[in-house]
């Protein structure tokens, strides 16, 4: 049985019942037994990939997994959300919300497993409607805005990817001819070598700035903090990182045809001064602009540019440790960022609602004094974000800059100061946010879905430092590959 096929279909069948019936708390409940399914059937992937137009790799089946659990545990937490918020949205929007939950989770999954270029495109066109949708279902003003943005800005970036992905299309010709086979990552990868090298190089510029846009990369990188901060959290927080995901992998993918064809004597141009280029303004970006930002759903929307930013610039390094670090990287920060949005949604909740715009440091502040595990666990996601160690982003953030500095020495010294500036940028919430002065606050109970961001960072740790043998042949041989 292709499991990959199956478990793209799954999320797109449980979409449609989930916009036809039930209430908002029937549809979270249905919405957490769907996503426990597809958890499954992602980790079913490893056994039996597929093949043809879907076929999963090992690194395409161990993010799908991780998109899998991270979609189980926003469904879950996602139940107390609707409880807390029910009135706040008509029956209606809670069915299209709950089932654009779903439709993501089956893009996200879709742009994972894809073996075809095409497919990949759709993906992320189809991703990118379910959340321009989810982004504006409060219809406020500020949500209607962060919507339009997105899709604009959004639209321009798929457009121009689908550019770029025609032109791979049309450089693949002299090797594969026309026809589907011109289109397989797979059959790409085989034969980069005979591809027309100067065709290749104008179809990664379009390919980079296109699924740039999507992964938040300067300079079309302004639509992620607006569509952070609007529209329902789980969903516009929690999921969303998830496709950028899928982007990043993209984008390594093809840079990895690049490569190919200069091993073999080809015409194409290296892609590690752009991947450099865009890795370092992004980091740098988010680094000058923590300081602006007083809603803590933009702020973290800064900090995926920022790790957005890293991963690319370690793509663009080359070679297969840094290749392994950046998807290390990719691994850690997937659990940690939707572990933190689903800690910050429950402290948010704890203040009276976690509705969009409740979410201002000042109005999370001295949430110790509400309940001292959500802040703890809080603030330990947020220190984790500053890649300072124990965190486990360390361990993926030492892999690439020793590897800069082995390899181009000269671009270690801005790599570490923006990593720098931007840890220290975050530290400074961390204080005011825990331990500031609340007279008056009565403590709460925490809630059980507090406990799967512990999950999260217990899965962080242990996968920096106490790797599974499994996962570093896994990785290492998809670094090895794609180099």
């Amino acid at each position: 049985m292709n499991f990959a096929l199956v478990a793209i279909v799954w999320p797109f069948a449980a979409a449609l019942v989930l916009g036809l019936v039930g209430g908002p708390r029937l549809g979270a409940i249905v919405n957490a037994l769907a996503s426990a399914v597809l958890f499954a059937l992602t980790l079913a992937v490893f056994w039996h990939g597929g093949s043809g137009l879907v076929a999963a790799d090992p690194l395409g089946a161990l993010f799908g997994a991780v998109s899998g659990f991270a979609g189980l545990t926003t469904a879950l937490a996602n139940i107390g959300y609707v409880a807390g918020d029910e009135a706040r949205m008509t029956r209606g929007r809670w069915r299209i919300y709950h089932a654009l939950f779903q439709i993501v989770l089956g893009a996200v999954l879709l742009g994972l497993y894809a073996d075809n270029i095409g497919l990949l495109w759709a993906a992320m066109e189809g991703g990118t409607i379910a959340l321009t949708l989810g982004v504006s279902l409060s219809r406020t003003p500020t949500a209607l805005e962060a919507a339009w943005k997105y899709f604009i800005l959004g639209g321009v970036g798929i457009g121009i990817a689908l550019f770029g992905t025609m032109l791979v299309y049309l450089a693949a010709q002299p090797a594969l001819g026309p026809g589907l086979a011109a289109m397989s990552l797979t059959a790409l990868s085989a034969h980069a070598a005979h591809m027309d090298g100067a065709l290749l190089t104008l179809a990664f510029l379009f390919i980079l700035f296109g699924y740039g846009t999507k992964a938040a990369l300067v300079p079309l990188h302004g639509w992620l903090p607006d569509a952070y901060a609007e529209g329902p959290a789980p969903l516009t927080t929690a999921l969303s990182g998830l496709l950028v995901n899928v982007a990043l992998l993209a984008i390594l993918r093809f840079s990895h045809l690049m490569q190919a064809n200069i091993r073999a004597g080809g015409s194409a141009t290296s892609p590690g001064a752009f991947l450099l280029t865009l890795g370092l303004a992004s980091l740098f970006l988010a680094a000058f602009s923590f300081s602006r930002r007083r809603d803590a759903r933009r702020f973290f929307g800064f900090s995926s540019i920022e790790q957005s930013g890293i991963m690319v610039f370690a793509f663009g390094i080359g070679g297969p440790a840094a290749i392994f670090g950046g998807l290390l990287h990719m691994l850690l920060h997937t659990l940690l960022k939707s572990g933190l949005f689903l800690a910050l949604i429950r402290a948010a909740g704890l203040r009276g609602s976690a509705a969009p715009g409740n979410y201002g440091f000042s109005h999370l502040r001295g949430i110790l004094h509400v309940n001292k595990y959500v802040g703890w666990v809080l603030g330990g996601c947020i220190f984790a974000l500053t890649g300072l160690p124990p965190s486990g982003l360390f361990a993926s953030e030492f892999i690439i800059v020793s590897q800069t500095i082995q390899v181009n020495p000269y671009m270690s010294l801005p790599l570490g100061l923006g990593l720098g500036l931007c840890a220290v940028a975050i530290l400074r919430n961390i204080g005011p946010l825990l331990f500031a002065p609340a007279p008056h606050e009565k403590p709460q109970k925490a809630g059980w879905s507090i406990n799967l961001v512990t999950l999260h960072l217990v899965f962080i740790f242990l996968l920096a430092f106490a790797m599974p043998v499994p996962l570093v042949h896994l990785l290492s041989g998809a670094a090895e590959a794609l180099q």
